[in-house]
């Protein structure tokens, strides 16, 4: 087989892996980890059967870093859509790294010297059971640090999903005029979809989404909005449902966190060009209280008839027009 075959075939067990987990809460992961222990037995035929062909491909730096990425990258995706609060930073992604390339290291070890599935099968189990375990270490690690509750009564294993709603429903929310948007135009946490940016660029306006699961095309940036480049400048951001729903929840449950978001909301006001605007629902009104006192600043809010937050609904989107420097 060649490598770019086996590659794909690798990649499509493992995204199956993920797929069939898919009914299961991060309570469970936490709490009942052996569920996840178990594993698709023609995975273990196809691994026999290639198991020169993946050492060697394990023993390229660049070839086993791309499945950490992948793997990465599944693993957040799969964390951040069960609960869109828990918000893995740097020291995190590096622990992560770490188990998946010991994990993996390990796979390669093991087939240099195997001599048939069952002695493949025999070792495999407990090498899975040992990386979920430590998988579920580093998120329950995360839970008791960031916020200051007991692990079983913690808030972030809750289901909390985070949905991508249509582009006309969320410029509905938000208040927007598209005839009155000035580019270019941010939309900060557009999701792995990206619906604002395709349909604002469908009406032939300049548009970029960032969001840390944000698609891998040119004018989606895949970062964590904390880590935003200010430099650029922007006519106009867009925050539906994102940045000021973590600042609520913050604000409710991690005062530390929420300092953070206050500081990112100067810095998104900051790049905002001479009349550019901010658009971004839910409300803040222990934020906006205080932003209201800068006059460089004006804000308006506009009811929302709608309820599609789920964090004690602040009934109304904003609108913060930068007026001067």
């Amino acid at each position: 087989m060649n490598v770019v075959d086996l590659k794909e075939k690798l990649i499509a067990f493992t995204a199956q892996r993920y797929q069939v987990q898919s009914d299961k809460d991060l309570n469970d992961y936490i709490f009942s980890n052996y569920l996840f222990h178990s594993y698709d037995p023609a995975l273990i035929e196809f691994v026999f059967k290639n198991r020169r062909e993946i050492s060697a491909l394990f023993s390229s730096d660049s070839q086993l870093q791309e499945f950490i990425d992948f793997c990465i990258r599944s693993t957040k995706q799969y964390t951040y859509r069960r609960n869109q609060y828990i918000n893995y930073p740097h020291e995190y992604e590096t622990l992560l790294h770490a188990e998946y390339r010991d994990f993996f290291i390990q796979i390669k070890t093991l087939l240099e010297t195997v001599d048939s599935p069952e002695s493949i099968a025999g070792a495999f189990g407990p090498i899975l059971s040992q990386h979920h375990e430590r998988l579920s270490l580093i998120l329950a690690s995360y839970c008791v640090t960031y916020q200051e509750t007991p692990l079983t009564k913690s808030g972030l294993l809750q289901s909390v999903p985070c949905e991508e709603y249509s582009a006309p429903l969320q410029l509905q929310i938000l208040n927007i005029d598209l005839p009155n948007l000035r580019e270019p135009i941010l939309d900060i946490g557009c999701g792995s979809d990206g619906h604002i940016v395709r349909y604002l660029r469908q009406q032939g306006l300049s548009a970029f989404g960032m969001d840390r699961l944000a698609p891998s095309e040119s004018g989606f940036i895949q970062k964590d909005w904390f880590d935003i480049e200010v430099s650029q400048s922007w006519g106009t951001i867009i925050a539906h449902q994102s940045i000021s729903t973590h600042f609520i929840y913050n604000h409710l449950h991690n005062s530390k966190i929420a300092k953070n978001y206050a500081r990112l909301f100067l810095a998104l006001l900051t790049s905002l060009e001479i009349t550019g605007e901010l658009y971004y629902a839910p409300g803040l009104p222990f934020f906006e209280a205080e932003l209201e006192e800068i006059e460089q600043y004006v804000i308006s809010k506009t009811p929302i008839a709608i309820d599609a937050f789920g964090i004690g609904e602040i009934a109304y989107s904003a609108k913060i027009q930068r007026i001067s420097t």
